[in-house]
């Protein structure tokens, strides 16, 4: 009992600091997150604001998922929002990736949407009127 006794200063000391190493999970936000087309399979072009907010240290780049190409990279706290101009026919992912571990530390979906279906066509590819 009395070594439980001489090791708890050491860890009352200590568990604050692992309380602090803790991350916290990276806000990361895309304005509009749905792109509305006026039919079905029509490429959707619409203006994104990209808002985060991560760690004052390290290295982040915003990424295509599709590709892994990056759009913007920057350290720290030095950038927290990018303008990108979408343009897609399909739903597409976009990533925060941290370039210390190359993980992607937060995502989000930009939704390509339409109005109407895909126009029908007759199967012979004739048509009266």
């Amino acid at each position: 009992m009395n070594r439980f006794y001489s090791w708890l200063p050491l860890i009352l000391f200590a568990a604050p600091s692992f309380a602090s190493e803790q991350k916290q999970p990276i806000k990361f936000t895309a304005t509009p997150e749905q792109c509305v087309a006026l039919h079905k399979g029509q490429v959707c072009y619409q203006d994104v604001l990209f808002q985060w907010q991560t760690p004052a240290s390290g290295r982040f780049c915003l990424v295509l998922s599709q590709n892994q190409q990056p759009l913007t990279c920057w350290e720290g706290k030095a950038l927290q929002q990018y303008k990108y101009s979408f343009e897609s026919d399909s739903t597409t992912i976009f990533s925060l990736v941290s370039q210390d571990d190359l993980n992607a530390v937060a995502e989000v979906k930009v939704i390509v949407t339409w109005v109407y279906k895909a126009p029908k066509q007759s199967p012979s590819g004739w048509r009266l009127f």
